[in-house]
């Protein structure tokens, strides 16, 4: 959904889209966006710099760098990283030289990286090792496997944990696209059930009511006209 929310987003800014396409920019998604202020283009064309907000669910490598390689910047939960042994050492705990590929262990092991499943096993290396404990229950020792976009999600990681302002982002704007989720799949508190038969009419009945709602929320937050439309702030 997050992948085609994007496509249709840039294909849309592009002109080369209608913004009809399932989760396009028209339409509520479980990630929500905003332009980010402060944005600097030196095209007038580019896609504007945007603010994409999501849970950890969202939070994949593929998407990451789509929404880099888009300009957008992901304030996005981080999965978070689970060791073989509680407490142990995560995948974090070994550093990764992707130009020389490597990978090396707490207790200073070195593996190569297998250029084809991007995994590195320590396998015997790891039967005398003091760290052992804190490190694998594995009997044939600790294997690490690298997804495609691993320097990408570790420095996301990096970030959510000494970026605090990133945080306060997140808890800032999040729940107001949970809100806004809820008022689209919900009147009254009752789940809505679709009104149609058909993809194109249910789509155009929640663009509609998707519309209607952003115009609520803009009016709740003082958009108003007066010889034209026009949005207060405090």
């Amino acid at each position: 959904m997050a992948a085609r929310f994007l496509a249709n987003d840039l294909a849309t800014s592009d002109g080369d889209g209608d913004g009809d396409g399932d989760g396009g920019p028209n339409t509520t998604s479980a990630v929500g966006t905003h332009t980010a202020s402060g944005a600097e283009h030196s095209d007038a064309e580019d896609v504007p710099g945007r603010e994409w907000y999501g849970d950890s669910a969202y939070g994949t490598g593929d998407l990451r760098d789509a929404l880099g390689q888009a300009g957008h910047t992901a304030i996005i939960k981080p999965k978070p990283v689970q060791s073989p042994v509680a407490g142990g050492f995560t995948i974090d705990d070994f550093a990764v030289d992707e130009d020389g590929q490597t990978v090396t262990c707490p207790a200073g092991h070195t593996r190569p990286i297998s250029p084809t499943t991007r995994t590195a096993a320590f396998g015997a290396l790891c039967r005398t090792c003091p760290l052992r404990d804190r490190c694998t229950k594995s009997k044939t020792g600790r294997k690490i496997v690298l997804h495609e976009h691993d320097a990408l999600l570790r420095q996301a990681r990096r970030d959510w944990t000494t970026d605090p302002t990133l945080r306060e982002r997140y808890r800032r704007h999040r729940p107001n696209i949970e809100r806004v989720i809820a008022q689209v799949a919900s009147r009254g508190g009752r789940r809505l059930k679709l009104r149609y038969r058909g993809v194109e009419p249910n789509n155009a009945w929640l663009k509609r009511r998707t519309a209607a709602l952003n115009l609520r929320n803009l009016i709740n937050r003082g958009l108003h006209y007066t010889n034209g439309w026009a949005l207060t702030t405090c």
